[in-house]
């Protein structure tokens, strides 16, 4: 069983990349501004720095430019238009909502600060989303849904297929709405997910804030590489999964990327060996359960530590 040191998507930015952000933006925050790329380029290696020197394997770009999931993807998307804050799921998290106001496209890259990352690290991941960027989204230009979620489909098919081509090995879905999919979605979404993951690089589906027995077994059929599971938020639920279904290699979202508090190092090597001991798998991912972002760069630093320790005690 191979295992592999990760994080999820999101992290803190370096105070001086903050300060920056401040000048630069302004009030403007829900759209894309200038940004010097020598500038954002030396954050991003700093971010990427500070994985490695935790003991991270398979970094990310951090996202720092990001300022919310679903407004950053959408808005580098033509057809959508910004709207107000909402709750992200029942978190102390808000989003502006995408609305669809015309014909879903792909005019430009989605992910135009990882291809800086790209330039730095190639052992890196991109993060992408499809079914939440549309059931989070407020849609008045289509008449049915599969529609809106299909062209969302095609854009994000066209960037990884591009990612491809450069040379980008790991491409990570994170879709922490389809723990609450509805069945009759499910089908659908196994031939949206068909797409998106027939790739040769590495697919790995991200689910958090809750477990995802919903989603089982249908998600066995959607082709990732990877499932990824809340093992946080949703410990017995998906640990009933491991026991119940076979798939070759899990994220196990095992360390709170939302809390200061520091894990024990022995309660989480326990709680490692009891979820592998009830699957077969050949590849092991550990990572925090979200994106670190929220926590102070020290604490989010610490538990990347604490990531790298569980992988080192678990070998």
């Amino acid at each position: 069983m191979e295992v592999i040191a990760t994080v999820v998507g999101n992290y803190p930015r370096p105070e001086w990349f903050r300060e920056y952000l401040r000048k630069v933006e302004g009030l403007q925050k829900d759209l894309d501004v200038e940004i010097e790329r020598d500038v954002l380029k030396k954050a991003i290696a700093e971010v990427i720095d500070e994985q490695k020197r935790a003991g991270i394997e398979l970094f990310t770009d951090g996202q720092l430019i990001w300022h919310d999931f679903l407004l950053t993807i959408a808005s580098r998307l033509e057809g959508f238009e910004m709207n107000g804050l909402v709750r992200y799921f029942d978190n102390n998290l808000y989003y502006r909502i995408p609305i669809a106001k015309g014909r879903v496209k792909r005019t430009k890259k989605i992910l135009y600060d990882f291809e800086i990352a790209f330039e730095i690290e190639k052992n890196i991941k991109a993060v992408l989303s499809c079914y939440t960027v549309a059931k989070l989204s407020r849609n008045e230009f289509y008449s049915k849904f599969e529609d809106f979620l299909w062209d969302i489909c095609k854009a994000v098919k066209e960037e990884i297929e591009e990612l491809e081509r450069s040379g980008v090995k790991y491409v990570q879905i994170d879709e922490p709405a389809l723990l609450y999919a509805e069945k009759k979605e499910l089908e659908v979404l196994r031939d949206v997910y068909r797409e998106l993951t027939n790739t040769k690089m590495e697919t790995i589906l991200m689910t958090y804030f809750d477990s995802a027995e919903r989603i089982f077994p249908e998600v066995l059929d959607f082709g990732f590489d990877v499932i990824g599971l809340d093992f946080v938020e949703g410990y017995e639920e998906n640990m009933n999964i491991v026991k119940e279904y076979d798939f070759d290699a899990i994220n196990l979202g095992l360390i709170d990327g939302r809390n200061t508090k520091m894990e024990s190092l022995e309660d989480l090597k326990g709680k490692f060996e009891e979820i592998t001991s009830k699957g077969n798998f050949k590849k092991v991912y550990v990572s925090p359960n979200t994106g670190l972002e929220f926590l102070p760069n020290i604490k989010a630093f610490e538990k990347m530590q604490l990531v790298a320790k569980l992988k080192e005690v678990v070998e």
